[in-house]
């Protein structure tokens, strides 16, 4: 499929239990209607021989439907995402005339480790120019940790160990932009690398377990996050019966310095008392922002102070997630940056 193709249109989530082989066109049944196993999370990383455990990826859930050359994809609700990955049409290559369905995840690599909002340019992107831009400067790779259909057969009742190795012995080796997933005997061990990097966690999937479609987290897969780091501009604050409350934290995006959301937690009552102190001081009558916030009773200052923020993960819209202060920087606001 070109990238001019239309997006197809999603339909409702739908639990399968069994496909019904023959199935004669599997990309347009079932395209849009299935919805991906979803983890549970836990707080420890553990060792467990009954798991394999895998890099969680920074990046946008896709299932690919490939059908003898035919290659579309759909994000985990469902939603058409072929067009702005023209790279993973190299799978309908890659697979000859299998007809197959595949879960991963699509990553963009920079500086040595997933960049998530690089990925979510490509996944918001809807026009043929800026994608053309963007493919060279911004490839993405997909992670295939998954086989759910293959010429005829649902695979889904199967233990995972078995899917995984019907899976190796389609994709063969990782090369391009194809990325077999690895598995990894120690989820601790994994979770300290991973901790080490900066990278957001690891995931535990039981090796005789099925797959199950639909949001409904599964008891079979567990996610475990790493809490990360981030340097962040302050660039206003917000106010709770006319004292500060949160701090409105950007980052310098492409030149730009974007809104990445609030923070209050972490926040000591001397750290309140110096950012009343330091509003007298800053106050500008617009946002330093190029997306700020709506609300009411927000106050903008010069962005000049830099926060360390740990949190839980990137959300979808570009926001931080779970934010806590660390504490206050002397790093200069230009290293406030993704």
């Amino acid at each position: 499929m070109t990238a001019k193709a239309k997006p197809g249109k999603p339909g409702k989530a739908k639990r399968l239990a069994v496909f019904n082989p023959p199935l004669a066109a599997p990309i347009n049944r079932w395209f849009g209607k299935l919805r991906p196993m979803e983890p549970r999370t836990r707080e420890e990383p553990f060792d467990n021989p009954r798991y394999y455990f895998q890099i969680k990826w920074d990046g946008i859930r896709i299932l690919a439907f490939v059908d003898k050359g035919e290659v579309r994809l759909q994000n985990r609700r469902g939603r058409e995402r072929t067009f702005q990955y023209p790279e993973l049409q190299e799978l309908g290559g890659r697979l000859e005339n299998r007809v197959a369905i595949l879960d991963g995840e699509v990553i963009i690599m920079e500086k040595g480790k997933p960049n998530f909002p690089r990925v979510m340019q490509r996944d918001s992107c809807s026009r043929e120019q800026v994608l053309a831009h963007l493919l060279p400067v911004h490839p993405v790779t997909y992670c295939i940790f998954d086989l759910l259909f293959l010429d005829g057969e649902d695979l889904t009742s199967r233990p995972y160990c078995y899917r995984q190795s019907r899976l190796v012995s389609l994709i063969k080796e990782s090369c391009g932009a194809v990325y077999l997933n690895e598995n990894f005997d120690s989820g601790k061990s994994l979770y300290r690398w991973m901790a080490e990097r900066g990278w957001e966690g690891v995931v535990a999937k039981e090796k005789t377990g099925r797959y199950t479609w639909g949001p409904n987290k599964s008891s079979g897969w567990f996610k475990i996050k790493v809490r990360r780091q981030q340097l962040c501009l302050v660039g206003g604050l917000s106010r709770a019966e006319g004292a500060p409350a949160a701090l409105l934290l950007g980052v310098y995006r492409d030149g730009e310095i974007t809104y990445i959301g609030k923070a209050g937690s972490g926040l000591t009552r001397q750290d309140l008392l110096e950012l009343d102190r330091l509003a007298d001081r800053s106050l500008q009558a617009e946002p330093c922002f190029v997306n700020p916030p709506r609300e009411k009773g927000l106050v903008w200052l010069k962005p000049d102070l830099t926060v360390l923020v740990e949190y839980a993960e990137w959300t979808a819209n570009l926001r931080l997630r779970a934010p806590v202060i660390k504490g206050f920087t002397t790093q200069p606001v230009a290293e406030a940056r993704l």
